[in-house]
């Protein structure tokens, strides 16, 4: 059986935002946030064409309950350098518009998102 990187990585997310709240570091609060998002969406599960028609299922149904994605060490290390990339991109995209306020900020998200680079083995 496989394990999920992913799981132990979002739990380390989960604590260091826990910190950052209690700290009150709201650059840090928002690029945790965002990144755990993305991990969210990473794992999601493609649904194809079962959304044609809409059924009415309980709460807990087992019938529309689904495994999320596992990722792997390499997947997580591959999201976590296209968020950063992303963020310098559009730190760029801002100083060429003349709002190096806001670049400043990407750029120190960036920066943050570095810390979490996780090494393949």
């Amino acid at each position: 059986m496989t394990t999920d990187e992913s799981q132990s990585f979002l739990a380390l997310l989960k604590a260091d935002l826990r910190t950052a709240m209690r700290a009150r570091q709201s650059a840090e609060i928002t690029v945790l946030r965002e990144l755990i998002a993305a991990i969210d969406n990473a794992q999601a599960v493609p649904v194809g064409d079962r959304h044609d028609t809409y059924v009415l299922h309980a709460f807990g149904d087992a019938a529309v309950e689904v495994p999320r994605k596992a990722l792997s060490k390499d997947e997580l290390h591959q999201l976590v350098e296209a968020e950063i990339r992303s963020r310098n991109d559009a730190a760029e995209a801002c100083r060429v518009h003349g709002r190096e306020d806001k670049a400043r900020d990407l750029s120190h998200g960036a920066e943050i998102l570095s810390r979490y680079l996780i090494h393949p083995v």
